[in-house]
């Protein structure tokens, strides 16, 4: 079997051989088996070849998950890179990316369902791929600003597939799900890594977690990703309902922040028999460093990193910092990207081979990796750099608390006033029981200023804080016409 194929999605040849009938993608009441996926990448990857050639920019505009899929993997199979739109996207967002990207083709569903009725393609013979060409340029989540455009090699993803084979142990027979929108990498990759490996996958339109926990149940689904919040939400979820715990979940692999330590014994109740998984990564670099129920990492670290990827931490790769200092962490794998289509920022660099997105974090003896917050979140207040990821991660710890965002307000004497903005299920939770909770691990000089309080909390499609949208907010309360409470310290 050819699982180290030249090209992302080498090996539906073989599955559609091996196991043609069994299902491949199930969406609600649809199926699509092995031998009618391979069927319709080779015969959209061939319209695509003949109506654009290869190295193309070809855009991705489609809601439904399945036609998605399918369009994916057969603008790769093409030889093109595809530009996976997000559809939530507001009209003038996604004219500006398009601008910026200047798409060969836009792929929306009419177009698709026209390429795939039409006939008289089955001739046309449609160079296969090489490793180094890219394939995906995928879009970050915008939660603090335009989304930027990553590009990566089919190698990139390849090499990021061997770490999943060793590291989740996932194989034929195993049924895996990404409950989020595919125009985040990590659903997106969970999907197409599982195909890639011969494992059929449950995708859901939107998530719901009622109907994720009810399409688990049904399809028997082994392996889930997520982000931290989307599986909050599966636990409040599974307890509001009363559903049945899913016994035959296996897997939980969690990325896009750190699952607090001391709620992970609360996944045992409806996930009883699933082992979890974290890993931070970003979409520039895949996988960094991970921990499992095996190789528990020390209260507050992201593990060690994975095999294959090297990291250090200073100013620059060529100076690394002594052990436990902070600074830029910078990575060394061959699961990086390529470069952008669109975007970047002065936190993105490289220093020879090694690549640094601007996250900034520390080393212990024992070589796990901590982390304390983003380049470009880090607030300057009294003159003291803070990291707001830091409290952030303290705060949810409360147990008043479910969400919690540090932001910072211009002012005349500090530079930037800090400012704490919560959402809790509490209607009487009291700031002082919030401040020293923060005093048992911070100095004065990083604890918020005043505090607000919201109910509805913003969120990017990939399940993250929305900043752009918190701010936004902050300033129409500050301004006074917000109904929402702020309490000054």
């Amino acid at each position: 079997m050819g699982i180290d194929a030249g090209f992302v999605g080498a090996t539906l040849t073989d599955w559609a051989v091996e196991q043609p009938d069994s299902v491949a993608l199930h969406c609600q009441q649809r199926s699509i088996r092995w031998a009618d996926l391979h069927r319709q990448v080779e015969h959209l990857a061939a319209c695509l070849f003949r109506e654009c050639g290869d190295h193309r920019a070809i855009a991705l505009d489609l809601a439904d998950p399945l036609r998605l899929v399918v369009a994916f993997l057969a603008v790769g199979r093409s030889g093109n890179r595809a530009l996976v739109l997000d559809t939530a996207w507001p009209d003038a967002q996604r004219d500006e990316i398009e601008r910026q990207t200047m798409p060969d083709l836009v792929l929306n569903t009419a177009l698709f369902d026209q390429w795939l009725a039409a006939t008289g393609q089955a001739g046309l013979a449609v160079p296969k791929p090489t490793a180094d060409q890219p394939f995906y340029v995928g879009f970050t989540s915008g939660s603090t600003g335009m989304p930027k455009g990553y590009r990566r090699s089919h190698a990139s993803w390849l090499a990021s597939f061997d770490v999943s084979r060793a590291l989740f142990a996932l194989q034929p027979g195993d049924c895996v799900m990404a409950p989020g929108s595919l125009a985040t990498s990590l659903h997106l990759y969970g999907v197409i890594q599982a195909l890639h490996a011969g494992i059929g996958v449950v995708l859901v339109p939107q998530f719901r977690p009622r109907s994720v926990l009810q399409a688990i149940e049904e399809q028997g689904v082994t392996a889930l990703y997520g982000t931290p919040t989307q599986i909050k939400l599966l636990l409040h979820s599974a307890e509001r309902y009363a559903i049945a715990p899913a016994h035959t979940v296996r897997h939980l692999i969690i990325s896009g922040a750190k699952w607090p330590d001391d709620t992970r014994q609360a996944l045992r109740q409806p996930f009883p028999n699933a082992e979890l998984t974290e890993f931070y990564g970003t979409s520039e670099m895949s996988f960094i460093a991970l921990h499992n129920e095996q190789s528990r990492a020390p209260v507050g670290s992201v593990g060690r990193a994975v095999p294959g990827v090297e990291v250090r931490i200073g100013a620059s790769a060529s100076t690394p910092l002594a052990t436990g200092e902070r600074g830029r962490i910078w990575v060394r794998s061959a699961l990086v990207f390529d470069g952008y289509e669109c975007g970047g920022g002065d936190e993105i660099a490289r220093d020879g081979d090694w690549l640094t997105v601007g996250d900034h974090g520390y080393l212990d003896k024992e070589g796990f990796l901590y982390l304390v917050g983003r380049e470009k979140r880090m607030i300057v207040s009294s003159g003291l750099n803070l990291y707001p990821e830091e409290v952030e991660a303290w705060l949810v710890q409360h147990p008043a608390v479910t969400q919690a965002a540090l932001l910072g307000v211009p002012d005349e004497l500090r530079g930037y006033r800090i400012v704490a903005v919560i959402q809790t299920d509490e209607t009487n939770v009291l700031t002082d029981s919030l401040r020293q909770h923060c005093r048992h691990r911070f100095p004065a000089s990083q604890l918020p200023k005043d505090w607000y309080f919201l109910e509805h909390w913003p969120l990017t499609n990939s399940g993250k804080t929305d900043f752009v949208a918190l701010e936004r907010w902050l300033r129409v309360v500050q301004a006074g016409i917000g109904p929402d409470k702020a309490i000054p310290s």
